[in-house]
């Protein structure tokens, strides 16, 4: 988390790191939540209601965050990307 008392904001920034090879859990929020991703380092690729983006660094997607959606680093190096969900879930 990159903000504190982030239940009572209007956006909830968070920094992610992933490593080669791994992903995170696969993620499905209320409707009429959204999430922005930014990748800062390395390559992304975002399963976003099974529907594949694949993003390098300065990539981005923003998309409605109650379809189910996964992050996996498909790379040899470290990912790291900026996620920003509003409102806070």
């Amino acid at each position: 988390m990159l903000t504190s008392e982030v239940l009572q904001k209007k956006l909830m920034p968070v920094l992610i790191t992933i490593e080669p090879g791994g992903s995170t859990q696969k993620e499905e929020t209320r409707v009429g939540t959204e999430k922005f991703l930014y990748v800062l380092e390395g390559e992304l690729e975002a399963t976003i209601g099974g529907e594949v983006h694949r993003l390098k660094r300065g990539g981005t997607v923003y998309f409605d965050a109650s379809l189910p959606h996964a992050l996996r680093n498909p790379g040899a190096k470290p990912v790291r990307a900026l996620a920003v969900t509003t409102p806070p879930a």
